[in-house]
């Protein structure tokens, strides 16, 4: 099975890489990382944008893995924002009991 193009199906309009704020928050570069997705509705999805570690993580749009399965959906990008970093807690569990990582948005807004 090729990879399904998600952009191409939900009619994304905008994206923004997240391997920036896994950096940041470790002072490692990842070995996977995830994107905010946009599409053209409104809504947000969270999807992996290289490596596994979140191929196992429910909602998470994973294009390459089969079975495929649609992601779960936010109506804002805030909520896609904390979804994102509740997996990226979950990939990095060091990160648990950080509670600054939405902040890394807002710095570069």
């Amino acid at each position: 099975m090729a990879a399904v193009n998600t952009h191409e199906l939900y009619g994304t309009v905008g994206h923004r890489h997240l391997d920036g704020l896994a950096h940041w928050a470790t002072g490692e570069y990842p070995g996977s990382a995830l994107s905010l997705i946009e599409c053209s509705d409104g809504r947000w999805f969270v999807e992996v944008d290289f490596g596994g570690a979140f191929d196992r993580i429910d909602g998470v749009s994973r294009p390459a893995v089969e079975p495929w399965r649609e992601p779960a959906f936010f109506a804002s990008e805030h909520g896609a924002r904390e979804f994102a970093v509740r997996c990226i807690k979950a990939v990095h569990p060091g990160l648990a009991d950080r509670d600054d990582l939405l902040g890394w948005f807002e710095e570069r807004a």
